[in-house]
């Protein structure tokens, strides 16, 4: 038995008790079910954001000059910036249908009370101005989305099993019926959502979004900036997204310290520094050992979907492979799904760590960061196995390429659980 296979069957034997149990409860399911029910947002946008951000100078210049780049960018902040918005009422939906209850009413209540919630106006100035901001409608607010929808939809539906409902004759039309018949229920569930509103309003950040968003991103307060602070932020920020807390919010805490970084070794290289001697050198090039195809490193778990079996990876492959070669990872973690899936637990947290381990040993040890230019900027959307050859030659960039192959051994494993569940599913389907 290869070690592929002894890895595989330790996996599925200690393992798959445990996600057979959260595979059966309803709150899981009804997650994985409502996070799946975005896909067509996350995939159907996916052109728009590689187009819009790709650093070909007349391709941009076209953009411009056509007035569509604002329109193409626009698509992606009206669709995967508003995340959670989409995602509340689909989770309510499938929560609620699982429960026998009427999906679309649950759907509905969740997306008001994941709004009532929201602080009603924003600051323009020196003025209160009526509005929600964008932040809490997609990264600031998935976690609170995610329990906002799960809390609505069982309250709802215990409340309805209970039979408090507003009672209407025969007569009235199954429709009418249907719409007001829980008009006790939504009361009840307003009045939840007003105290919970409230009492996040008492405490020092006004609300529940800026509430959760602190709480979560304190401690990656206590990181500084050297290079092994920046493994265990991305091993964090790796958990968070496992678990539904968008990892944006946290990363803008870290933001100044990754800035300040960049610009003492620009400052540095301008002034005639070499590159092996510019301050942060490791600490400003390992990010794009711990960030291999998005949050998560998780391009080497698109590669070997190339592998698959089942023809669910199969036709999977086909619409998010593309997109995670360009850092956009959304499709994989809410389609495969990663997100709250205890088998890719260990891969989610473990690619990043082992990205940036072998990163400082290229780094400090084989010296790979000779030639690095931190002048270069390059957009987000950049493929990692092409960025580095243009930052830091040719060393740098099969450094990367290193790394990506040994991630494949780390997700390879994980993925053929998956897929082998999947194939057995679909013979059993046909037989």
């Amino acid at each position: 038995m290869s070690f592929m296979d002894s890895m595989q069957s330790g996996l599925e034997r200690f393992m798959g008790p445990f996600a057979q149990k959260l595979s059966e409860s309803k709150i899981i399911s009804a997650l994985t079910a409502g996070m799946m029910s975005s896909m067509p947002i996350t995939l159907g946008v996916a052109a728009f954001a590689i187009l819009g951000n790709l650093p070909f100078e007349p391709w941009q210049a076209f953009l411009a000059s056509t007035g569509m780049g604002p329109h193409m960018l626009d698509i992606v902040a009206g669709t995967s910036s508003l995340l959670a918005a989409y995602i509340v009422p689909t989770i309510a939906y499938h929560y609620a249908k699982n429960e026998k209850e009427n999906g679309l009413t649950a759907a509905v209540l969740a997306l008001a009370s994941f709004i009532v919630l929201q602080p009603q106006n924003i600051i323009v100035g020196e003025a209160s101005v009526a509005g929600l901001t964008q932040s809490n409608m997609g990264s600031n607010g998935i976690f609170v989305g995610m329990i906002t929808a799960i809390a609505v939809a069982a309250s709802y539906s215990a409340l309805m099993k209970k039979n408090i409902k507003l009672k209407l004759p025969s007569s009235v039309p199954p429709n009418v019926s249907e719409s007001l018949s829980p008009t006790f229920v939504s009361m009840i569930l307003f009045l939840g959502v007003f105290v919970v509103r409230y009492a996040a309003g008492l405490t020092s950040y006004g609300n529940i979004f800026d509430l959760v968003a602190n709480v979560v991103s304190k401690p990656v307060m206590l990181f500084g900036a050297n290079p092994w602070s920046l493994i265990l932020f991305h091993a964090f920020m790796n958990l968070c997204w496992f678990f539904g807390i968008h990892p944006a919010p946290i990363l803008s805490v870290y933001i100044p310290v990754l800035m300040s970084a960049g610009t003492a070794n620009t400052e540095a290289f301008l002034a005639g520094t070499p590159s092996s001697e510019l301050p942060y050198l490791t600490f400003s090039v390992l990010y794009g050992f711990c960030y291999i195809g998005g949050t998560g490193s998780t391009l080497s778990l698109a590669f070997s979907m190339f592998t698959a079996k089942s023809e669910r990876y199969k036709v999977f492959r086909n619409v998010a492979v593309v997109p995670n070669i360009f850092n956009i990872n959304e499709p994989m973690i809410f389609g495969m799904p990663i997100m709250l899936n205890p088998l890719f637990f260990i891969p989610m947290i473990l690619a990043s760590l082992v990205g940036g381990l072998m990163g400082i040993f290229a780094l400090d040890v084989l010296g790979v960061g000779s030639a690095f230019n931190p002048t270069i900027s390059l957009p987000w959307v950049m493929p990692p196995f092409v960025g580095p050859f243009i930052t830091g030659g040719w060393k740098l960039g099969l450094a990367i390429i290193a790394v990506i192959f040994v991630q494949m051994f780390i997700w390879y494993p994980f993925f053929k659980i998956a897929d082998n569940q999947a194939l057995k599913e679909e013979q059993a389907a046909q037989a």
